[in-house]
Parts: C-alpha cells; structure tokens; sequence
C-alpha cells in the first residue's frame, strides 16, 4: 500500500471521501479476507507484522472500518499492551482496558467504547510494561475472545509486533487467521523468515501479507490483497488523465505486442485465491 502515516493518530482512510484509491484497496483487502473465511458471524482476523512502524495498527483499524461500513457489527481490540495505539486512531479516551480486564479488575462490557463509529465498537488497551505475556497465556483470554466473537460480527486483534513479543503468535490458537503487514523494504527476509516460523510454529492459519508503505510507482507482491499496480487500474477507469491515456495508447501487433500486453498484465495482476495455501 502507498506510505501510512506514523504519526500517532493514524488516518481512517473511508472518513476521508477524497482518498479513493486508498478506500479501494482497502475494499480489495476487506473482500479477500471475506473469501478466505465467510463465517457471518464470530470471525476473528490477528493482524501482526515482523517489527514496529510497518502500519499493522493502520491495517487493523481501517479493515475494521471497512466492515463497519458494510452494516456489520466489529470489535477492535487493542493487544499491544506494551505500546497501545488503536484507541489513537479514532481520537477517543479511557480508563481502563483490556489490561484491567485480565487483571481481573473489572469486566469487560465496562470497558468496550460503544459505537466509537457506526457499527465499531473497540475495546482498548493501557500500558503494561511488565509480565504482559503471561496475560495472554491464561485462559482469561481464550475466555474473553469466546465470549465476544458471540456479540459481534468480526472480532480484530491489533497485535504487538513478532520481533518485540511473541503475544501474536499466542493469541494466533484463538483467532481464524493471520494478516501480516510488510513494509516495504523495511524488514530483513531473515527477519519475516523469524516471524513466519514463530506463526507456524503456534500452527497460526495465515491467510497471507499486506505489502504496506510502496510508492505509488512501485511493485509489491502479496499472498492476497493486491499489487500496488491497483492505483493504476484505477487511476484509468475513474480519471480523466486515466482515459487520456487510454485513448492515446496504441497496441503492438504480433510477437511484440504480445509481450508488452505480458509485462502490463503481469504488471497489475491481482494474486491468485490462496485459501487453504500457507507460505
């Protein structure tokens, strides 16, 4: 995706009606993930990335968004204890949060900020600094996300990053699938391969990457979602620059044209249906 912001308050990308071609691949993103698991009610999707400032808490709070809008109820929860940012997102404060809520101090239905948008509710989270793992690792949480995916229709996780904590792989055994963000030439492959392997080594159900923080210019490849190349297709289909061009453009014949429509379409191809595929 192009470059997210990494100031604290992160953009809500469908709050801003002149950001199409964001809000479009966000929809791409919000319809591949409903491929890959079409449960109607009670999904729960973990989004996670290697190390900080690749733009999960981004990802998590704009797919969450993203279902909202289409009518269906959605819970954000803020799990990155040690560093929480959800909440920031949609410029709302608290209390207490999901912190108290495994220390056994209050209960969760007193802690969820209702209707924070239409149909998004959030249960966020303060800052532990210590012994947050093992908040995860009792069964207070296992119960907790069993009892929430019955009220709403999507339950996301916004988690720490694989490289701080092992917390996403933890809570991967109680959630239907992964979504790993990647920025783009940010991470070491050694260190996706570190992350990758404490995922599978949790036998999390990765549904695949989010190639995030590319220029518009360049090319990303992903699991699922789409190439950046979708700016393209839809700087052509909507704007008037777009069918200027598309005007303009002359094809090649034969043997040459053959592959210049090879590289275009390479190019801008949407990746295959990865269900069931893990990588």
């Amino acid at each position: 995706m192009e470059e997210m912001m990494d100031r604290s308050k992160r953009q809500i990308f469908f709050k801003d009606a002149n950001n199409h071609e964001m809000n479009e691949a966000l929809r791409v993103i919000r319809t591949n993930l409903h491929f890959l698991n079409e449960k109607e009610v009670a999904r729960t999707v973990l989004v996670t990335s290697t190390a900080p400032k690749e733009g999960k808490s981004t990802i998590a709070s704009n797919y969450a968004m993203s279902i909202a809008i289409t009518g269906k109820k959605v819970l954000l929860v803020d799990c990155d204890i040690r560093r929480p940012r959800a909440h920031e997102s949609f410029g709302v404060s608290f209390d207490k949060g999901l912190e108290s809520v495994l220390a056994g101090e209050c209960e969760v239905e007193n802690v969820i900020l209702k209707d924070v948008e239409k149909n998004l509710d959030i249960l966020p989270t303060r800052n532990v600094a210590h012994n947050v793992t093992e908040l995860f690792l009792g069964d207070k949480m296992k119960a907790l996300l069993k009892d929430l995916k019955g009220e709403y229709n999507t339950v996301v996780l916004d988690t720490p990053p694989l490289i701080i904590a092992s917390d996403a792989a933890i809570l991967s055994k109680h959630c239907d699938g992964v979504v790993y963000v990647v920025a783009y030439d940010q991470v070491a492959k050694r260190e996706l391969e570190f992350g990758k392997t404490m995922l599978n080594n949790a036998k999390a159900n990765i549904y695949g990457f989010v190639v995030n923080k590319v220029d518009k210019n360049g090319l990303s490849y992903g699991n699922y979602g789409y190439y950046n190349n979708n700016y393209s297709y839809y700087k052509d289909y909507y704007t008037e620059e777009g069918e200027a061009l598309a005007r303009a453009y002359k094809p090649q014949k034969g043997f040459k044209g053959f592959i210049e429509k090879l590289k275009r379409d390479y190019k801008r191809q949407l990746s295959g249906d990865q269900k069931g595929k893990r990588w």
